[in-house]
C-alpha cells in the first residue's frame, strides 16, 4: 500500500485479528468526494477528503468501511451506533433523512494530503474502488456512478481482516476484492518484502473490464503464484473451487494453505472457506472470508 506510511496504520506486525477499539459517534467521519476517476472502464474511482482522515490510523491495509451516502437534499446526521451495528442506526431514522449504506474497503490512504484551502486544517484522503454493472447496479454504485467533485457523505470506521502470520497464504478475491487484495500486496511490499514470496494469489472476474490494469503484470514474479480467472456471472464459486481443487491433485501450495483469506460474493467466498476447513483441514481460527457482496440481493 505504497501510499500508507507506518505512522498511518495501528501495527505493520498483523499476526493477530485487527480491532478498531472506539464505538459511537468516535467511528463517524465526515468527508467530501475530491476526485473522481475511471480506473477501468467498469471500475470507478473515488477520493474522499477530510479533516478527519488527517489523524485517522488504519487497522490493516484491507480494512473496510460504511459509505454512508445521504439522501438528495440531505446531509449525513449524527448517528450513534452500539459497536459496529450502524444498520440498526441507519434504519431507525425517517425514511426522508436516512443515507444510503454501502461498505468498501480502502484502496489508498494519504494521511497527509496537504491542508483545507478555507479552514487551513490538515486534512488526509482515501481513495476507494467500485465495480460498476450497468445491467444491475445497487444503491451503492448508482450514488458513486452519480458523485462528483464537491460531494459530501461519511465513513463509519470498521476494522481489517487480514493477519500475515502463515508461512502459505492463500488469497481469494473477486473483482470487488481486488482492490483490498491489492492493498495487501503493496503493504507487504512496503513492510514485509520478504512475506511475498510465499503468497498464492486466486482472482476471478467477468472480464479485464472490472479490474485496475496491472495486476498480473506487477505482482505474477513477485508472489509465489498468481492466477486471474474470467468466467460468466454465476459460476464464480464453481470455476475458483475446480480450479483450486486441480491445484490439490497436482500437489501445487496454493492448494495446501495455512491460512486462507478469501473475499467477495458471499456464495464465492463461503464455498471456498468449506473447502479450505472441511477438505484441507485449514484451522478454522485462519480461514477469514468477508462477504462483500451476495449475488441476487443487496446487501445493506
Amino acid at each position: 500500500m505504497t501510499t500508507l506510511p507506518a505512522s498511518a496504520v495501528t501495527s505493520t506486525d498483523l499476526i493477530t485479528h485487527p480491532n478498531r477499539d472506539i464505538s459511537g459517534s468516535d467511528r463517524l467521519v465526515r468527508v467530501t468526494v475530491s476526485a473522481v476517476s475511471a480506473v477501468a472502464p467498469n471500475l470507478r474511482r473515488l477520493t474522499l477528503r477530510g479533516p478527519g482522515l488527517a489523524s485517522l490510523e488504519l487497522t490493516g491495509p484491507d480494512e473496510y468501511f460504511g459509505l454512508l451516502m445521504p439522501a438528495p437534499g440531505q446531509s449525513v446526521p449524527d448517528l450513534e451506533a452500539d459497536g459496529l451495528n450502524i444498520r440498526a442506526a441507519v434504519a431507525a431514522l425517517d425514511e426522508e433523512e436516512r443515507p444510503g449504506l454501502r461498505w468498501y474497503t480502502v484502496r489508498h490512504f494519504r494521511q497527509d494530503a496537504g491542508t483545507d484551502a478555507v479552514s487551513g486544517e490538515k486534512v488526509g484522503e482515501i481513495d476507494l474502488d467500485v465495480v460498476m454493472h450497468d445491467d444491475h447496479p445497487g444503491p451503492g454504485a448508482q450514488w458513486v456512478a452519480a458523485a462528483s467533485v464537491g460531494d459530501e457523505a461519511a465513513m463509519w470506521l470498521c476494522n481489517a481482516i487480514w493477519i500475515r502470520h502463515a508461512e502459505r497464504p492463500l488469497f481469494v478475491a473477486d473483482a470487488s476484492a481486488v482492490p483490498a487484495l491489492r492493498a495487501v500486496l503493496e503493504f507487504t511490499e512496503d513492510h514485509h518484502p520478504d512475506d511475498l514470496v510465499k503468497y498464492h494469489v486466486r482472482v476471478i472476474a467477468h472480464s479485464p473490464d472490472e479490474l485496475e490494469p496491472g495486476l498480473a503484470e506487477e505482482w505474477t514474479e513477485r508472489v509465489g503464484s498468481l492466477t486471474i480467472l474470467y468466467v460468466a456471472p454465476g459460476l464464480e464459486a464453481e470455476a475458483i473451487c475446480d480450479a483450486l481443487r486441480r491445484d490439490r491433485e497436482a500437489g501445487h501450495p496454493a492448494a495446501s494453505p495455512e491460512y486462507l483469506w478469501a473475499s467477495g460474493e458471499a456464495g464465492l467466498t463461503k464455498a471456498v472457506r468449506k473447502m479450505a476447513v472441511d477438505e484441507w483441514d485449514v484451522d478454522r481460527d485462519f480461514a477469514d472470508w468477508v462477504a462483500y457482496w451476495i449475488e441476487g440481493r443487496p446487501r445493506p
